[in-house]
């Protein structure tokens, strides 16, 4: 299993932070791995989300988990692999929130699907996280 995990406080409230996350067709916006990135119905567990990740060919992801202003999990499944994406946050005791984006790679292949794209993809999250800090703090 491969992992990655950043995790930045933003005085914006949670509700800003929360816009960026489930509006995929901003992603773009704070994620400039992105070319473009829509959800195929509503966002709500099950729904699939297809992107286009800049130099790549499409790729998609579904809902498995989500708790309004707490929880957004999605997972793409690999051949013997399977991508989950975990996004957390809390309210910070003195106003603001802190949040988490999680990449996680497992099953026999993680190590391979890791190399192939992972690692790379995943180092996108520190200017990732910092850019939804910048936004959510200015909108």
């Amino acid at each position: 299993m491969k992992s990655r995990t950043e995790t930045r406080e933003s005085k914006a409230p949670a509700e800003a932070i929360w816009a960026r996350w489930v509006d995929a067709e901003k992603w773009p916006e704070h994620n400039d791995a992105l070319e473009w990135a829509k959800v195929e119905g509503p966002v709500a567990v099950g729904t699939r989300i297809v992107m286009k990740p800049k130099g790549s060919g499409k790729t998609s992801a579904t809902i498995t988990e989500i708790v309004p202003l707490r929880t957004f999990r999605t997972e793409t499944k690999l051949p013997l692999a399977r991508l989950c994406i975990e996004h957390e946050m809390s309210a910070l005791p003195s106003g603001g929130t802190r949040f988490t984006h999680r990449w996680t790679m497992s099953g026999p292949l993680s190590g391979l699907f890791w190399k192939l794209f992972g690692e790379r993809a995943s180092s996108s999250l520190p200017a990732m996280l910092d850019n939804i800090v910048r936004i959510a703090e200015h909108s």
